[in-house]
């Protein structure tokens, strides 16, 4: 059955109610992280760094992550109880202590490194972390970052101060929803630009972009101006809008050189949910701004963008993608030719 198409009357309030419902979240999640540095003691269980805290080391279920707003750093273990606070070298050097004491085993040589997207935090991304954990056999390093602070530059350096202490890891393979795959690319960008000698000494393997806005995203530009959303989605927002900071912000990010297959979701016709959205749409972002050109592979499911990484279809074609290069268990492919 085609799904029914959204009048622009209704669009306009299905996207005012989707922002809305967003906010909330966002300002109930603020609400609940606020308090955190002050609160929880060393031993106590944290929130784990929802909104404020991006991820600097991550080793297993141990993570240093710094203050997006105070800049303090903090290590946190299991079931995100708090282990250290203060310097870097602090948080390093306890890190190092429980190592020893606990006999943690080394990291694989080759992981899988996990990002979420804008509004969300890396427990969003568990279930299909697990699945590549559990169905693959692969060690998955899931980090968060404060999506709806600062902006995409900052979110890459963190991503490229995990990489660079992902101990005894010689190849990295990367998997990330929505735009989680730009702050990927910014950061692949930025490593390559430094000096050969200070560049992470890793390989890179395959990368599963999801519902990437890889030309922004349109449902940006009509937000980007509106204070509240400025305040709760960060300067982020702009960055993304095809009209505004995109400009700018797509010259910084790199077409990776390694096998990268991009899966989307939508109607797959050429009417989508929403009729303000050119062609097919998951509801957020078109089809088309989710391309680009280089791909080894494309695949369209029928989805919506805010729950692709739950969908039981899109964690096996992401494993196989993973494993074999190819989404589909036949093996054929669509790429995308580069330009």
């Amino acid at each position: 059955m085609r799904p029914t198409r959204t009048k622009p009357a209704a669009w306009k309030k299905i996207v005012a109610l989707v922002f809305l419902e967003g906010l909330f979240f966002l300002l109930l999640s603020y609400s609940r992280v606020q308090a955190e540095p002050v609160l929880f003691g060393i031993g106590a269980k944290t929130l784990g760094g929802r909104m404020l805290f991006a991820d600097e080391v991550v080793y297993q279920d141990w993570r240093i992550q710094k203050h997006a707003v105070i800049g303090h750093y903090r290590l946190i273990g299991p079931h995100d109880k708090l282990h250290a606070r203060g310097s870097l070298e602090n948080c390093l050097e306890t890190l190092e202590q429980i190592k020893i004491e606990k006999q943690l085993p080394p990291l694989s040589k080759e992981v899988v490194l996990v990002l979420h997207g804008l509004g969300a935090y890396r427990h969003f991304m568990n279930p299909l972390a697990d699945y590549l954990a559990e169905e693959g056999h692969l060690e998955v390093v899931n980090v968060g970052y404060p999506s709806t602070m600062g902006n995409i530059g900052d979110h890459a350096q963190s991503l490229a101060n995990v990489i660079r202490h992902l101990e005894g890891v010689e190849k990295i393979n990367f998997v990330a929803h929505s735009m989680g795959n730009i702050v990927i690319r910014h950061c692949l960008k930025d490593l390559a630009s430094l000096p050969a000698a200070e560049q992470p000494q890793v390989t890179y393997g395959r990368f599963v972009m999801l519902a990437p806005p890889n030309h922004g995203a349109q449902a940006a530009d009509k937000f980007a101006n509106h204070k509240l959303a400025q305040l709760l989605g960060g300067a982020a927002v702009k960055q993304l809008a095809p009209s505004q900071g995109w400009i700018t912000l797509e010259p910084k990010l790199a077409t990776p050189s390694f096998e990268f297959g991009i899966l989307v979701g939508g109607t797959g016709d050429d009417e989508g949910y929403l009729e303000a959205v050119p062609g097919d749409d998951d509801m957020l972002l078109s089809v088309e701004t989710s391309k680009l050109a280089g791909a080894s592979d494309f695949v369209q499911v029928k989805g919506i963008h805010q729950t692709l990484p739950k969908e039981e279809q899109v964690q096996q074609y992401t494993l196989r993608f993973l494993q074999t290069g190819a989404f589909l268990p036949s093996g054929r492919r669509y790429p995308i030719a580069a330009k």
